[in-house]
């Protein structure tokens, strides 16, 4: 029996002399991935939002079990200390620095990739699953607690053998990315991963990662609280030049939160960096945005139809396209009884449809690849109604 007990004391020591150590981070956030994909997933589907509540807590239980069980003190794992005015200053340039890259990032995606932005704006349908101000908690208040002590708490506190600190930001902004297990959020998601993990290692303070999440998870949700699901629209290739020359900001905002966080004077290289960068980000933007302003529509109408429950498609032909390339489709279809649905097909000379989209009293745009030829635009309408009710529509291809 005295075997046992020594046995079983010779154990528990073990556990409360274990270290920190890289495979101990990394192994809670496989066990978290997996708990996404066959738990979180399935819960968040039935569930809606209650079903992130409960995926953020199962978060936070996974990253707590390894501290509780090797007798980490938290303080350690996540110290808190005292918040200065320079340090909320700081993250404050920050915050507003990685929110213009991460929308430049995002803009540029959604243009590229338009299913993303329809799937970002479907997002409403799962806000709407609970109040407005539960949404808000739930997407902002509980990632920036439950996922900063599995990132910037446990996952970094078992890291620290990393000595470099742009390695380990690095290392941190590549599993954040990955930790939200959606290709086209990979890298928006590592950027901010990388400026929460500076800010924790310049203020090695815990409290600050929180807010800074917990912010600018607040600031999306309720900048994209409302955005119709249903609406087919991608973004122009304008907004990414208007973006881009936004973030020509960026460089020196970083710089300017970078010099309240070191106390010392940083070197002649940081500020050639931010002018070749502000250089680069601006020439980017003006290079886009000015074509795409001055850019000659190769078709541009407007129309009024008179629709009933007998009135054919209508027709808008021999409209020519001399290079391939991407253009940016515009069409806009009012009645004022919103009883007519109108379908817009755009078809190419030998039967392929290009792009086609509709709707009742709808906007739609959308940057499409369209191969050189002859293209007609052809407009359907859906009505029960006997009596005649104008269409007002119109087209553009730019």
């Amino acid at each position: 029996m005295s075997i046992c007990v020594n046995d079983f004391e010779m154990g528990f020591i073990m556990i409360n002399n274990v270290k920190p150590k890289w495979y101990i981070g990394i192994g809670a956030l496989i066990i978290t991935v997996v708990f996404f994909i066959f738990g979180a997933f399935p819960i968040q589907l039935r569930f809606g939002m209650w079903g992130l509540a409960i995926t953020e807590i199962g978060i936070l239980i996974i990253a707590l079990v390894p501290m509780l069980l090797f007798k980490w003190k938290l303080r350690d794992v996540m110290p808190v200390k005292k918040i200065t005015v320079r340090q909320l200053s700081a993250a404050l340039l920050f915050f507003i620095t990685t929110y213009i890259l991460v929308n430049t990032v995002s803009l540029t995606t959604m243009y590229l990739f338009p299913d993303y932005a329809r799937l970002s704006a479907g997002m409403t349908d799962f806000y709407s699953t609970v109040p407005f101000v539960v949404s808000v908690i739930i997407m902002s208040i509980f990632p920036g607690i439950c996922e900063e002590v599995l990132h910037r708490g446990l996952i970094q506190h078992t890291l620290k053998d990393i000595k470099n600190p742009m390695i380990l930001m690095l290392v941190m902004a590549f599993l954040f990315g990955v930790f939200h297990l959606d290709i086209y959020r990979f890298l928006p998601t590592a950027i901010i991963g990388f400026v929460l993990t500076y800010i924790m290692i310049k203020t090695e303070n815990f409290l600050l990662p929180v807010i800074y999440h917990t912010v600018n998870n607040a600031v999306s949700t309720l900048l994209s609280y409302g955005s119709d699901a249903t609406a087919d629209i991608s973004l122009p290739i304008e907004s990414v030049g208007v973006f881009l020359i936004l973030s020509a900001l960026s460089p020196f905002l970083i710089y300017m939160g970078v010099k309240m966080f070191n106390t010392e004077k940083l070197k002649k290289k940081a500020i050639i960096t931010v002018i070749v960068s502000t250089l680069v980000l601006l020439s980017s933007g003006i290079g886009i945005l000015v074509p795409a302003l001055t850019r000659t529509p190769v078709t541009n109408f407007s129309f009024t139809e008179n629709v009933n429950n007998e009135t054919p498609p209508s027709v808008h032909g021999n409209i020519r396209i001399e290079n391939e390339g991407m253009y940016d489709l515009h069409v806009s279809m009012t009645d004022k009884t919103h009883t007519v649905r109108t379908t817009v097909r755009v078809e190419h000379e030998d039967g392929e449809i290009m792009w086609e989209t509709g709707g009742y009293d709808m906007f739609a745009k959308k940057p499409t690849l369209l191969r050189t030829g002859i293209y007609n635009i052809i407009f359907i309408y859906e009505t029960q109604s006997e009596s005649i009710i104008p269409v007002e529509i119109s087209f553009a291809i730019r």
